[in-house]
């Protein structure tokens, strides 16, 4: 399997699930959304480790949602929902959320604050975030303040697979957002951002021959 392999096989896994979810409302819709979107995004992380184990067999390439201890006694531990060790650290740390408001996205900056500053010891150096979404409603404004009040904004990308607000119209009617379709842009960005991450970290971390 390839790079191009996987984004072409993500992008019609995620077409059968939009196709699904087309004409979803209220709770049936809020019942599929977030298990779909976490089983999209776990198969193509975990293609891009099958890959990368194949292409470094040497390299030791973990996938787990487990809880990170703190350095530090009488801390709590932190986890978002999917993370990666490559050769014995944290690469990288995603949380997947159907749809993300203010209040939730600032909450998982300080996540992720909490992770760079507790659990220091279990990170790689250039250990770096995600977050993706089917709906991203918040401003840019939001961004730079986190940047500035949680910071390691450098280290944090966020996606939006549909590029829309969760309140959209058409026609003058809502629709939810699997009925708008997903920008395939944004998934090739999603995908090549996780592979390169680790192979970084791969290339990083591994013993020179």
């Amino acid at each position: 399997m390839t790079l191009e392999n996987i984004i072409k096989e993500s992008k019609e896994l995620l077409t059968e699930q939009f196709e699904k979810g087309v004409g979803l409302r209220g709770t049936p819709l809020k019942r599929f959304s977030g298990p779909t979107l976490e089983n999209w995004s776990e198969n193509t992380i975990k293609s891009i480790i099958k890959d990368l184990r194949e292409k470094y067999p040497d390299a030791d390439i973990e996938w787990s949602k487990d809880y990170l201890p703190s350095d530090f006694e009488g801390l709590g531990d932190e986890r978002l929902d999917q993370h990666v060790k490559v050769n014995g650290k944290y690469a990288y740390l995603q949380e997947d959320r159907a749809w993300v408001d203010k209040p939730f996205y600032t909450l998982k900056r300080a996540v992720v604050r909490n992770i760079m500053q507790s659990c220091e010891s279990l990170l790689s150096p250039n250990v770096k975030f995600g977050l993706i979404g089917y709906s991203l409603d918040f401003k840019e404004d939001l961004v730079n303040t986190c940047n500035k009040t949680q910071g390691y904004g450098d280290r944090f990308e966020r996606f939006s697979l549909t590029g829309r607000r969760r309140g959209m119209k058409v026609n003058g009617k809502k629709v939810n957002w699997y009925e708008t379709g997903f920008v395939a842009e944004t998934v090739v960005k999603y995908i090549t951002y996780v592979y390169n991450t680790l192979e970084a970290e791969i290339l990083a971390t591994s013993n020179p021959t």
